[in-house]
């Protein structure tokens, strides 16, 4: 009996959702895209401005990678977690976009120096 009730809730767990469970997430999953859509254009956003940036650097022959400033806004954005989100969540994410877009930086950076 005892492995026929394992079977069962298995089956149950795997199962597709139902029509109430996917009505129920519904709006709060038009909720999240609506604001995944916002974050990726603030990331569009601050990428324009992080290529500023680089061109500055570039004419004053300043290197892309700069720990100090990145360290100040990891210390910053972790200071503006709220709960449910933990300040180490936020620095985690943010080593991430700090990454990427140092990155795309000092690719942007390299371009322009090639000759053409």
């Amino acid at each position: 009996m005892r492995p026929l009730l394992l079977l069962v809730s298995s089956i149950a767990l795997f199962a597709q959702p139902s029509a109430d469970v996917t009505e129920a997430l519904s709006s709060s999953r038009q909720r999240i895209d609506s604001i995944d859509d916002q974050i990726v254009r603030l990331l569009n956003e601050r990428a324009q401005v992080v290529r500023q940036v680089g061109v500055i650097k570039k004419q004053f022959h300043l290197p892309a990678s700069a720990p100090g400033r990145e360290e100040q806004v990891l210390r910053r954005v972790a200071g503006q977690a709220q709960a449910p989100l933990a300040p180490s969540a936020v620095e985690a994410i943010y080593k991430t976009i700090l990454h990427e877009m140092s990155a795309m930086e000092a690719s942007e950076m390299e371009k322009g120096s090639q000759p053409r």
